[in-house]
């Protein structure tokens, strides 16, 4: 289940801030010219927050090297 959600997080994470983040730069544009920097920042930090969580969600989901799960027993 844990790696079911971290996928999802990482699906997430490219698809929804990585937009405004890196991407859609022209969107930041306000009427008068200036660029609003705060949106693509915090966007930013959201998709990297969500990138870390789904990682350590995925990892702690797997079994680890030497444990008796690795063997199935």
């Amino acid at each position: 289940m844990k790696k079911i959600i971290g996928l999802a997080l990482w699906v997430l994470a490219f698809a929804v801030p990585f937009r405004f983040a890196i991407l859609d730069t022209d969107d930041l544009v306000q009427p008068d010219g200036t660029i609003n920097q705060v949106k693509g920042l915090i966007s930013f930090v959201v998709m990297l927050a969500l990138l870390f969580t789904g990682y350590a969600l995925i990892d702690s989901a797997s079994p680890k090297p030497g444990s008796d799960d690795a063997h199935g027993h």
